[in-house]
């Protein structure tokens, strides 16, 4: 590595955990929000929603880890750019690729340490914050039950209750699961429901379970009895349990059990996608600067903000609509790190060549 390069990392250290920081704050506080209104309704107690947030720390790591790292990056070789060091460099005959190598070494390292943390911290976390999530629900289940609102289970279907009656038990309990373009994959629907507390399930009663498979019936049962696990906070919130939590063999245990679930499917994906996309961003970074200097115009701190914010923006909506099945998993689950990783060789081929 070219004293270049070491001088570039040493500049990007800082940067990156200064973008970090300010990262897991905005993550955190957007999980923060999620709750807090519910937690408040509920007069629950402060330590409870700190412990929540402690840990969603490592989740909101997940996508800070590589983010920070194109913040840095781009801001990093800014100054370069800005200063004129990297252009004379450059005309003293060194070739990008001095510059290239330590930016992927970073990107290689960040995303072997995004990687594991997906798969050893954040399953055992969200396991934490799940747990906490039940102690809020737990502390005054009943305070926000009304008539005509949606719950969420554990394993992300909706749940409609028709009517409260006095004790958490309701009528007219329907249950959907979400299949995407082709409708619901499975509907449940039973006659009475009651809360169950201390085991944090809704206790079902008259039971009628229907499955679809492209939209059409494909089994129709009755039971007499059957349990739905309670997970959200709040009666109006539909979220679903994000499945790239999961560990990777609970996904594939899930994928092997019903192989037609997009969220599953993206997640599977994402988890690949989601590390890599660190060493994109290197690649992009140095396009960027590269740019900057055949065009003598430094990129300044607004369109770095932009750039950051531009792949958070397209990776939320991708998921999103990846897990809803409207766009294909691969798709959903590689589109952001594709168009990061696209520009940046487009950008840098055409610089190098100059």
């Amino acid at each position: 590595m070219t004293r270049l390069g070491r001088t570039l990392l040493a500049e990007i250290g800082p940067l990156y955990l200064a973008g970090l920081a300010v990262l897991l704050v905005l993550l955190t506080v957007q999980f923060l929000l999620g709750v807090l209104a519910d937690a408040l309704a509920r007069g629950a107690p402060v330590g409870l929603v700190a412990r929540y947030l402690l840990y969603k720390l490592p989740a909101a790591a997940s996508a800070g880890l590589t983010l920070a790292l194109l913040f840095a990056a781009l801001l990093a070789l800014s100054r370069l750019v800005a200063d004129r060091e990297l252009r004379a460099a450059l005309s003293l005959g060194l070739s990008p690729a001095a510059l290239l190598r330590p930016l992927l070494i970073a990107g290689v390292a960040t995303a072997a340490v995004a990687f594991v943390n997906n798969e050893g911290v954040v399953p055992w976390a969200e396991d934490r914050a799940l747990e906490v999530q039940k102690e809020i629900l737990l502390a005054a289940p009943s305070t926000l039950l009304q008539e005509g609102t949606f719950f969420s289970d554990a394993q992300g279907r909706s749940l409609f209750l028709g009517a409260l009656a006095p004790g958490g038990r309701a009528e007219d309990v329907v249950i959907l699961a979400p299949g995407g373009r082709d409708g619901p994959r499975e509907m449940i629907e039973a006659d009475r429901g009651r809360l169950d507390e201390e085991a944090g399930v809704w206790r079902l009663e008259g039971v009628r379970v229907r499955t679809f498979d492209g939209g059409r019936p494909s089994l129709d049962m009755r039971a007499e009895q059957g349990t739905v696990p309670v997970r959200d906070l709040a009666a109006a919130a539909v979220g679903r349990v994000d499945p790239v939590t999961l560990p990777l063999g609970e996904l594939l245990e899930r994928l092997r059990a019903d192989r037609r679930d997009p969220a599953a499917w993206t997640a599977l994906h994402r988890k690949a996608a989601e590390p890599l996309a660190a060493v994109a961003f290197a690649t992009f970074a140095l396009a960027v600067a590269m740019t900057g200097v055949r065009r003598e115009t430094p990129v300044g701190l607004v369109t770095v903000l932009g750039l950051t914010f531009a792949y958070y923006a397209t990776w939320s909506v991708t998921k999103l609509l990846g897990a809803q099945g409207t766009l294909p998993a691969w798709a959903a689950g590689w589109a952001p790190f594709a168009l990061y990783l696209a520009a940046g060789t487009a950008l840098l081929a055409w610089t190098w060549r100059r």
